[in-house]
């Protein structure tokens, strides 16, 4: 692994970004027994990418080189935010590693910068929803614990970890 590049999506990177939802979210798919139909995939890429430049938020590309390696989405809630949310806390949205780069400390690296991010900005209680196949035994390692709790938006347990 050399030194990982972190890069904001620009108009180039768009269709990159969606070509890794797609993975992501067919990967989510195959675990939950579920089919995500395509127009409601646009829709939720396209408003992640609108949304990257609220300074509340972080969304990276994550370079080896000149290598695509995955992606890292998190925000910190606002009271204001819909849904279940924890205000002043950090939610970790989206988190992905392509499948030929697993266990070779991508995920640890990238959730490294992720964590800065929060810590940069005052932030030090973390959560996020794991996917019970590839989440949970990898958020288990990086210090995240279960608590038990299951997310009202997409029925998945809640794990927290403080920095």
């Amino acid at each position: 692994m050399h030194e990982l590049t972190f890069t904001t999506i620009t108009e180039n990177d768009r269709n990159l970004f969606h070509s890794l939802m797609q993975s992501y979210a067919a990967e989510l798919d195959e675990h939950q027994r579920r089919n995500t139909p395509p127009d409601i995939l646009t829709r939720w890429t396209d408003s992640i990418i609108n949304n990257q430049h609220d300074h509340s938020r972080c969304l990276r590309l994550c370079y080896d080189g000149t290598e695509i390696i995955g992606f890292l989405y998190g925000k910190i809630d606002q009271p204001e935010d819909k849904g279940y949310k924890r205000s002043g806390h950090g939610y970790i949205m989206e988190f992905y590693v392509l499948p030929e780069h697993r266990r070779k400390g991508y995920g640890s690296a990238m959730l490294s910068y992720l964590e800065r991010f929060y810590s940069e900005h005052g932030v030090n209680d973390l959560y996020l929803t794991a996917d019970p196949v590839t989440g949970k035994p990898f958020w288990e390692a990086m210090g995240y614990t279960a608590t038990s709790e299951f997310s009202p938006d997409n029925g998945q347990e809640i794990y927290e970890k403080t920095l």
